[in-house]
């Protein structure tokens, strides 16, 4: 099983491992256009999101083997979480993945 997180954002796409790793980062030539403050800005944006992403499907994962998990061994395992943006990705997260 690979656990991703992916966000797009005025015409960047980026895929993440739990964690925040970067699997994949696409750019369109609007993107480009925007120049490089504004396109840096999207892209860790977009990287913040998807992360969130990521490490709240990794979070569920690991719980449905392990059980309930503390925030500490959570963070340990760079899994923390941004209240903000886990509440937006707990919204993606489709029912027949809910435990």
């Amino acid at each position: 099983m690979t656990i991703t997180g992916t966000a797009r954002h005025a015409g960047v796409t980026v895929e993440v491992a739990p964690g925040g790793a970067l699997r994949t980062l696409e750019l369109t030539a609007n993107a480009l256009r925007g120049g490089g403050p504004r396109l840096a800005d999207t892209i860790v944006h977009a990287v913040r999101e998807a992360t969130a992403e990521a490490n709240e499907r990794a979070r569920r994962t690991l719980e449905a083997e392990l059980g309930d998990l503390g925030g500490a061994e959570l963070n340990r395992l760079g899994l923390g979480s941004e209240k903000e943006l886990a509440e937006r990705a707990e919204d993606t997260t489709p029912d027949t993945w809910r435990v």
